[in-house]
């Protein structure tokens, strides 16, 4: 919240409030009689919410990029300081450890979060002609203003009706862009850490030999929806998606306003009661809280990707390889019978 503030305040915030008066200023010379809004006035009021819009997004994005990295890192971070905790936790089931390279792990995951923090707002990662969360947030507001005041120019609206229209449904004649431009960030931000997890997890996983899982483990208060319930406990390898009621995704967030988070655990680890799965009834009572009208949909499936008789199972510790012959004599002068 704190970073939200900086980015937005001094002159990027005096900037859009002149911009508001403005246009306000400019639109209230109309006739409240006058039925028409010639083409002039509308290529004037679209030209300057997309200035707006463009020094916004031109920004944010530097914001952003910076913010992200510093995310990422944070991320790295407290993943790294989770699975050494793990690992302790857990340091009598197997033997096979995670012998982590840190500097590989942070170099990797900060690194591949933000050329795709850089893909996600230039273009779309999926769609590279189609473009990125920052120019269709841009498109997004110009785009309203279009529809409204084409439909108003055949339907003839009074300008009045119009400009209520327009108020209404845009947070720029709200005054409200700092919301706008909080969003962007507070989605961007999130994306960071779940990436950066995701690609430090990846790391980690190539480390040890294809040893990690992943886990989606809700936040439960009382704003934790359904939906999440229905995923939390949910298991994964590294290459595959998780499911929700709004499609697959490999990472969190898959809604707005997501707080589900992925814990790495290694296939040696048992599953700890706090990440199995809730019953059926508990899904459907936070349904019935949030009151949604008839049964919710079935649960995604399947809960676990890998059987779970193969999880929590203690390997045999690796054998360190033989010397060759020719240095047995320098081991045997120490003292050193095997290693």
């Amino acid at each position: 919240m704190a970073f939200t503030d900086r980015a937005q305040s001094g002159p990027l915030r005096a900037l859009l409030k002149r911009a508001q008066v403005d246009l306000n200023r400019r639109l209230a010379h109309v006739a409240p009689g006058d039925s028409t809004f010639s083409a002039t006035q509308m290529q004037a009021t679209l030209k300057q919410i997309r200035t707006v819009t463009d020094l916004v997004k031109h920004g944010l994005q530097g914001q952003v990029l910076s913010a992200g990295q510093v995310i990422a890192g944070r991320s790295v971070d407290a993943t790294l300081r989770y699975l050494a905790a793990a690992e302790k936790r857990f340091q009598g089931v197997g033997g096979a450890g995670l012998s982590l390279r840190t500097a590989a792990v942070y170099e990797r995951a900060v690194s591949g979060t933000q050329t795709s923090q850089l893909r996600r707002l230039m273009s779309d990662p999926d769609n590279p002609s189609a473009p990125g969360i920052l120019q269709r947030y841009g498109d997004a507001t110009v785009g309203h203003f279009e529809e409204t005041l084409q439909t108003s120019l055949v339907a003839r609206t009074p300008w009045l009706d119009v400009r209520e229209q327009l108020t209404q449904a845009s947070p720029f004649l709200q005054g409200q862009p700092l919301y706008w431009a909080e969003r962007i960030v507070r989605t961007e931000g999130m994306f960071a850490n779940q990436r950066a997890s995701y690609l430090g997890m990846s790391e980690i996983d190539s480390q040890t030999g294809g040893q990690m899982i992943r886990i989606i483990m809700a936040t439960f208060d009382d704003r934790t929806g359904a939906d999440s319930i229905s995923c939390h406990g949910q298991i994964r390898r590294m290459s595959e998606p998780f499911r929700s009621w709004f499609g697959e995704y490999m990472h969190p967030p898959n809604r707005p306003n997501d707080r589900e988070v992925v814990v790495p655990h290694h296939m040696e680890w048992e599953i700890p009661e706090s990440l199995k799965p809730k019953s059926d009834a508990a899904v459907l009572g936070r349904w019935v809280h949030e009151g949604r009208k008839g049964t919710p949909p079935a649960r995604p499936q399947p809960m676990s990707t890998v059987p779970l008789d193969q999880i929590g199972v203690p390997q045999a510790p690796q054998q360190a390889p033989q010397q060759a012959p020719e240095a047995a004599p320098a081991a045997a002068a120490g003292g050193i019978t095997g290693a």
